[in-house]
């Protein structure tokens, strides 16, 4: 068995895949509190989702794991303040396409600089060193993130 660090690797592994999760929803759960807009974990996650293009709402449904129906209710709620609108599909007539609208953009905006504020003032508390381990942990969760997808499909 290979020993990494004195600890098998295989304990670490279990490790990781236990305390990854957890710690995203922290930091996660940590922002939503701190910011000044009022959404929900899922809302924000289907607004970065829109942010990259528009979806159909059984496209995003699958995406959080909820049922369409959940989804329509969620979608209604974005497009009730403004800052999601539904259209048409050009590749499919009778499929609906959501989008972000201009303010939902301005919305997911403020979004970003607000976490980019929130972490970047604690991060740099940190030394060069453990910046430099937090950015190439990203680039690694990166990979593992495209590895999982292309496996879900």
């Amino acid at each position: 068995m290979e020993v990494v660090g004195g600890i098998a690797r295989g304990r670490w592994l279990d490790e990781i895949a236990e305390a990854l999760p957890q710690r995203a929803s922290a930091i996660s759960r940590l922002f939503l509190a701190h910011t000044t807009v009022e959404l929900s974990r899922t809302e924000a996650n289907v607004m970065r989702a829109l942010s990259e293009r528009p979806r159909r709402i059984t496209e995003l449904a699958l995406g959080e794991g909820v049922t369409q129906p959940a989804m329509t209710l969620l979608v209604n709620r974005l497009e009730e303040r403004g800052w999601v609108q539904r259209g048409e599909d050009p590749a499919d007539r009778r499929a609906v396409l959501v989008c972000m609208s201009e303010s939902g953009e301005r919305i997911f905006e403020q979004l970003r600089v607000e976490y980019r504020a929130l972490l970047h003032e604690e991060m740099a508390l940190l030394d060069d060193e453990d910046v430099e381990v937090l950015a190439r942990a990203t680039e690694i969760l990166d990979g593992l993130v495209d590895r999982l997808n292309r496996a879900d499909r």
